[in-house]
């Protein structure tokens, strides 16, 4: 998560919104994980206004049947979004690596 918490902490405000709007935009075939990237949107904006708790990992909201989808949905999102973010491009990668990791847990 370190590596999620610090690629969000590069990314500038606006950049956070509109990921953030963009999950309710795209089909929904990763819900999970669009919720979690919400969330994860929403916590660093709040981190930043002074607002801190707790941010959850994408296994609180991504059950193991969404693992595979996920995994194929954060690479597509990265590769549409992250084109002109180094920052946005890191989030993207460190959540890949998270998921892809979590995958073989379940």
């Amino acid at each position: 998560m370190s590596r999620i918490k610090a690629a969000l902490a590069g990314i500038a405000d606006a950049e956070l919104r509109g990921l953030a709007e963009a999950t309710n935009d795209v089909e929904q075939v990763a819900p999970g994980l669009l919720a979690w990237l919400e969330a994860a949107c929403d916590w660093e904006l709040n981190r930043r206004q002074g607002l801190d708790y707790e941010m959850q990992p994408p296994e609180a909201a991504v059950p193991p049947e969404e693992d595979d989808i996920s995994v194929g949905a954060a690479i597509a999102i990265r590769d549409t979004f992250a084109q002109d973010s180094p920052a946005v491009r890191a989030l993207f990668d460190a959540l890949v690596q998270l998921l892809a990791g979590g995958r073989q847990k379940h």
